[in-house]
């Protein structure tokens, strides 16, 4: 969502040419972690239905719209982008993977993925997020990773990605609460739920809600 939420910004500004925007970019479970423990945010984008669940026990947000949802996907390093052609591949050469951590719903999705496919990501590094093992294949420090179809979009032809048949049944969504139904943050709320940015969201690789 970090691009997404980069192209929409410079619209709201238009609106509201005088208003200041933090935006803080982490994984859903420490962003959730964060506000919990008293960080402050007027509006919070999370992936995965079980961290919004947190933060709305909380009782600080309201109730939360969905955005997009996300698949995944495999990539390769550029060391074995042709030699690995299947799931299989992937074990028989003993290569070394990355995924999300356990608790990121990246992660959370590739352990499921896992557990119905019969492979074994018992020895994959687990990263803090998705873009930290799109950086470690893009980098050759493993040799493939699972990350989301809209990252893997990203680097267009830098890596190769190969689609395990049923990964694209592992998806996680998105979901926006406001903190607060003032102008600025309703305005905010319109902008990243009309058509136009659903078109923009498709572009980048993510399905409809």
């Amino acid at each position: 969502m970090t691009e997404f939420i980069e192209l929409m910004l410079p619209e709201l500004a238009t609106q509201y040419p005088d208003l200041q925007v933090q935006v803080n970019i982490a994984g859903s479970g420490t962003l959730v972690n964060q506000i919990t423990e008293g960080a402050t945010a007027d509006v919070v984008l999370l992936a995965g239905a079980n961290h919004m669940d947190r933060l709305q026990s909380a009782n600080r947000f309201h109730s939360p719209v969905p955005v997009a949802r996300n698949s995944l996907t495999v990539v390769l390093s550029s060391d074995v982008g042709g030699e690995a052609t299947t799931l299989s591949d992937l074990q028989d050469e003993g290569l070394q993977g990355a995924i999300c951590a356990d608790g990121a719903p990246c992660g959370a999705l590739a352990l499921a993925f896992s557990k119905a496919s019969d492979l074994d990501l018992s020895n994959a590094t687990r990263e803090p997020n998705v873009k930290a093992v799109l950086s470690k294949v893009l980098r050759g420090e493993v040799d493939y990773g699972f990350v989301y179809r809209s990252d893997a979009r990203l680097v267009g032809d830098e890596l190769a990605t190969i689609e395990p048949q049923g990964l694209d049944l592992f998806i996680t969504s998105y979901s926006l609460a406001l903190a607060d139904s003032d102008e600025v943050s309703l305005s905010f709320l319109e902008l990243l739920t009309r058509p136009e940015a659903a078109k923009l969201l498709e572009e980048l690789g993510f399905l409809r809600p």
